[in-house]
């Protein structure tokens, strides 16, 4: 059972890596695994749990790490249905980096004053 418990849900379900190789990130199968009980919440209540969707099925350009096109497509129609921001649907459909406010989300708090994230 995966279970939102804090703000780093985003770590743990990327599919993308923060930093490192690509075989640094949950295998896809393990992803596929998550998918049915993160569709069943209620993301409206619950916007990190879409977060963390977004990130499991976020666009890597790999088409052997990517998830299912099944998937993608039901978290696609459930971003809508919930409202999410734009950029997180634009995350699951291409390849992209982290917007400033996306990359707050994941790494949990604002980085401190003086650093920035650089690409």
């Amino acid at each position: 059972m995966l279970k939102h418990t804090g703000g780093h849900s985003g770590v743990l379900t990327s599919r993308t890596p923060l930093y490192g190789s690509q075989h640094t990130v949950i295998p896809r199968e393990q992803a596929q695994q998550w998918l049915p009980e993160v569709l069943e919440q209620d993301w409206s209540k619950e916007p990190m749990t879409a977060f963390a969707a977004v990130m499991m099925c976020r666009k890597t350009g790999d088409r052997l790490s990517d998830i299912s096109d099944d998937y993608r497509e039901q978290v696609l129609a459930k971003l809508k249905s919930s409202r999410a921001p734009e950029g997180w649907y634009s995350l699951v459909t291409d390849v992209k980096e982290l917007s400033e406010s996306e990359s707050k989300r994941v790494f949990g708090d604002a980085l401190p004053h003086g650093l920035s994230l650089i690409s």
